[in-house]
């Protein structure tokens, strides 16, 4: 039903049978289960073979008790070991400051100390897993699925080749040898002085490090610094791309073809693109005519407007609108 691209790393080819997309649950297992639980059902029935978490599974904007996850993560990579290639998930933007130990805010809500604190002993395994998570997924019908969406990625030099092969453990390797014995006292005073508190106080309270031997005690000196590694910045841009928030309309379109133009290269042509990441009214919003940008949770205003995707991977659709009629709901009868 899948296999990993062989020109590719980081893009995932299917072959065969239904697939569900599901995207952005940010630690709500309500959503998480009713989704997990409705692809089961729709398997005992034949009706769907592959399920695709499109990004994001953890961090909810919510107090700790609600946020499920850790819960979600170890239940999805449960399930990962039962169904093998009939499960994919999709690297997104939350996911990605673990594998780095960096921080990710937005306004008030600093999102990852609470989900470094509950890895605990599974910490090992979860960022491995993360580490091993593919960007883009692409069906010989011509739909392609990825978290974010277009962006000035792929126009950087060499920006297919190194977004598509792109190795964090390269990028984590190549700044770890950078900081000299020398370096370290002063960058760690950098940290200091660009935070407005001690090192020792932020790897602490923000990652869990237990002290200073601690094996992971320069992680976040190392992830910071690896933010200026002109691979990261490549990849950063893909995970957080805003689409036309961010580019206009126009200028979007162009991105979104060129990602679409280039996902065909080798391949069938893909002629539209499934994303989560930005809030919708409803559950779903088209994008200059050839994105389908869903909400399965957090993003759907209101939530209950959440919806997954259920297609065939081998039937050909003209445009992001032709895909419209196979949204569903779960938490509508």
């Amino acid at each position: 039903m899948s296999n990993l691209n062989t020109q590719w790393d980081r893009v995932v080819d299917l072959t065969e049978g239904q697939a569900m997309v599901v995207t952005d649950l940010h630690g709500d297992w309500d959503a998480y289960e009713r989704y997990r639980d409705t692809f089961f059902q729709l398997r005992s029935l034949g009706q769907a073979d592959i399920l695709i978490f499109n990004g994001d599974m953890i961090h909810a904007s919510a107090p700790a008790e609600q946020d499920k996850s850790l819960e979600i993560v170890l239940d999805v990579m449960r399930l990962k070991e039962e169904l093998g290639d009939s499960l994919i998930c999709v690297l997104g933007n939350h996911e990605l400051p673990h594998i780095y130990s960096i921080t990710l805010q937005k306004g008030d809500d600093l999102f990852t100390p609470r989900f470094e604190f509950a890895m605990g002993s599974h910490r090992q395994n979860i960022v491995s897993f993360f580490d091993s998570l593919p960007f883009y997924v692409r069906t010989p019908g011509g739909v392609s699925i990825c978290h974010a969406g277009g962006s000035t990625a792929l126009g950087e030099t060499n920006g297919v080749e190194r977004l598509f092969n792109f190795s964090h453990q390269k990028v984590l390797q190549r700044t770890r040898a950078q900081i000299t014995k020398e370096e370290r006292p002063e960058l760690i005073r950098a940290m200091r002085r660009m935070h407005g508190r001690t090192y020792n106080e932020m790897a602490r309270k923000w990652f869990a490090v237990s002290g200073l031997t601690d094996p992971r005690y320069d992680d976040f000196l190392v992830g910071t610094l690896a933010t200026s590694d002109e691979d990261f910045e490549l990849l950063w841009s893909a995970l957080f791309s805003r689409n036309e928030k961010e580019y206009g309309n126009s200028s979007y379109q162009v991105l979104l073809t060129t990602l679409l133009q280039t996902l065909s290269n080798g391949y069938n042509r893909q002629t539209a693109l499934i994303t989560g990441h930005i809030d919708v009214r409803g559950g779903y919003k088209l994008v200059n005519q050839q994105q389908l940008r869903m909400a399965s949770a957090k993003h759907a205003s209101p939530r209950e407007a959440g919806l997954y995707l259920l297609f065939n991977i081998q039937e050909v659709f003209a445009s992001a609108e032709a895909l419209v009629p196979n949204l569903r709901s779960v938490f509508r009868n």
